[in-house]
């Protein structure tokens, strides 16, 4: 049977997280896996045919996938997976669901509570269907991270920020993984959506999730450090308890050729200066993140290929 040592040589360390906020983990691997390889976007010929119609546990590519992550949790303590239905149009969430049938054990009847039938006017959802599982693993033993806003390749279609489609996006993302919830659910790319839209459908949405019990936490990723920074600052009031954001992932900023997120001071200080500073003070996104008590992950830390003999993809 499958287990995860914790005293096993080779293992990624583990860092303390968030034991104040009990949304999030309190503690994580120094190195999470983020999943959108599992999918065509980095596709051989093999792989190219894949489609969430065709896909199947049996091909050969996603056998590679699942082993892959099967690896990762088990051997190296990388229990953090990063997915998104973006990542292959839904490849990537049906291959994560496939590897966690196999770590983790089968508990479906105490997980139909979570998953209960949502309704807003005539949007209604079906019950989940769970399959079964053979893994010896507890859903507690792993953080799986998902996305919402972004979808299909067509341009028409790519974005969709709507309450509606966001509560279905969180379902189906339910059911491609067969869990029962979500660690975080994160706005994928909000850079590409009003800010209006953002907070009258969205993120009303994701609290709708997370107070359902469908989610645990809310976050957001994308590129911009600026848009990250304007969506926590005029969002932070739409929640009861005044906080909506738990977490930011950034891309593509901590690296060699690119250390903004530690070392651009562009964002306005939230605390003055107890010395008596200039109240004009201007920090830097990991330093906002910390006074906005904004738990950060810095994803793509060898720059999405660039450094790299091959280079990044051709998008």
């Amino acid at each position: 049977m499958d287990t995860m040592d914790e005293n096993e040589a080779g293992k990624v360390p583990r860092r303390k997280y968030s034991p104040a906020n009990s949304r999030l983990p309190s503690e994580i691997p120094l190195l999470g896996l983020g999943c959108s390889s599992f999918s065509t976007f980095f596709s051989s010929q093999e792989e190219e045919s894949l489609t969430v119609d065709t896909i199947s546990r049996e091909h050969i590519a996603v056998q590679g996938w699942i082993e892959t992550i099967r690896h990762a949790v088990l051997n190296r303590g990388i229990y953090l997976l990063d997915t998104a239905p973006w990542y292959g149009h839904g490849i990537s969430e049906i291959t994560v669901g496939y590897a966690l049938d196999i770590l983790l054990i089968d508990d479906s009847e105490n997980e139909e509570e979570r998953t209960k039938n949502c309704s807003r006017g005539n949007s209604i959802l079906p019950k989940i269907q769970r399959r079964k599982r053979t893994g010896s693993l507890p859903r507690s033993r792993l953080v799986i991270n998902t996305k919402v806003g972004r979808y299909d390749a067509h341009p028409l279609h790519q974005f969709d920020f709507s309450y509606d489609t966001t509560i279905k996006s969180v379902h189906r993302s339910l059911e491609r993984m067969n869990c029962a919830y979500i660690d975080v659910i994160q706005l994928h790319d909000p850079e590409f959506a009003p800010l209006s839209l953002l907070k009258e459908e969205t993120i009303p949405a994701l609290l709708e999730c997370r107070k359902r019990g469908w989610v645990k936490a809310i976050g957001l990723t994308g590129y911009p450090l600026e848009i990250q920074h304007q969506i926590l600052v005029e969002c932070q009031g739409l929640s009861v308890d005044g906080i909506v954001f738990d977490q930011s992932l950034v891309y593509c900023h901590n690296n060699l050729h690119d250390m903004s997120l530690y070392c651009d001071s562009c964002f306005p200080s939230l605390v003055d200066d107890l010395k008596g500073g200039e109240k004009d003070e201007r920090i830097t996104y990991a330093q906002f993140c910390q006074q906005s008590h904004i738990h950060l992950v810095a994803a793509a830390p060898l720059s999405m290929g660039l450094l790299t003999m091959d280079g990044p993809p051709s998008w």
